[in-house]
């Protein structure tokens, strides 16, 4: 199998800060290396961008821009896009980067999101200003049209064709805005408690009336802190490292992953989340070899 594993290591537009610093750290702890071992042909690329005066959201932008291309590239190329990102506004370009490649597909894509958090504030919304809780939203299409506009082959994705795993820290604005979606949400203590395979099947059944293929979305903080803590927005309340693995295969057996993302880990919370989240890479891989 040929796996692109692209890098984007910023957070908030900056450079190998806090949650920046994930990607580059598993990249330094061998995560190509172990794709390889496996057997697949693995090519590494890192996202940057040359301005002198990083900006929060232009720099964003620019990223998920240059994104777009790289696995527009990947796809066409005939190569698994595995995108480790520090944030999760990277789904942006992801998501537009397949399209971009497969503009005969006539089947839309679904998103299967995994995160303590909705990311489901818009400028309307937030409190706080920070970007990287509002792109879950932007890429429904609510917010930021402007800049999504500017990515390549960027177009709403249905909330209908949203799972929402895990999220528990969530905002009075995004809960209204959620109300008034078609996003499927899944909390993680009921999947904790009947498995993933029983508890995700009335949603997978809903997606795959509309979608064949999905873009699998984890952000790191949607496990359980006690176990392995992502970085410092993570909340009790979260998922079993098992779970997380045992979703990719269930997603897998129902669903074609066109690509996949591991965000949001700041390595100088908790080492384990290392090995937690290259285990996750060799679950998707091996779960997306198994259908090719």
């Amino acid at each position: 199998m040929r796996i692109h594993t692209i890098l984007v290591p910023y957070d908030s537009g900056h450079r190998a800060a806090r949650m920046g610093r994930g990607p580059l750290h598993f990249s330094k702890h061998g995560a190509t290396d172990r794709l390889r071992a496996g057997g697949h042909e693995v090519i590494e690329s890192v996202v940057d961008v040359t301005t002198t005066f990083p900006t929060e959201i232009g720099t964003s932008f620019e990223l998920y821009r240059d994104l777009a291309d790289r696995v527009g590239g990947a796809v066409t190329d005939r190569a698994f896009p595995l995108v480790l990102a520090g944030n999760c506004g990277s789904s942006l370009g992801t998501v537009s980067g397949v399209r971009a490649a497969t503009p005969n597909d006539p089947s839309d894509i679904g998103v299967i999101w995994l995160d303590a958090h909705a990311d489901f504030n818009t400028p309307e919304t937030t409190a706080t200003g920070f970007l990287d809780g509002m792109v879950l939203a932007a890429l429904t299409g609510r917010g930021w049209h402007t800049l999504t506009a500017s990515i390549p082959a960027f177009r709403p994705v249905s909330d209908a064709h949203v799972v929402l795993v895990g999220a528990r820290d969530i905002d009075a604005g995004e809960e209204q805005l959620l109300a008034t979606s078609r996003v499927m949400r899944v909390e993680a203590a009921r999947m904790e408690a009947g498995g993933a395979q029983a508890t995700l099947d009335a949603a997978l059944t809903e997606l795959a009336r509309h979608v064949s293929r999905v873009y699998l979305h984890i952000d790191l903080d949607v496990h359980e802190p006690s176990e392995a803590q992502a970085n410092q927005y993570a909340v009790p309340g979260g998922l079993a490292a098992s779970t997380v693995r045992e979703l990719v295969r269930v997603v897998g057996e129902r669903f074609s992953i066109v690509a996949a993302a591991l965000t949001a880990y700041d390595p100088s919370y908790d080492d384990r989340m290392l090995d937690t989240g290259l285990q996750i890479m060799d679950a998707i891989v091996d779960t997306v070899a198994a259908r090719s």
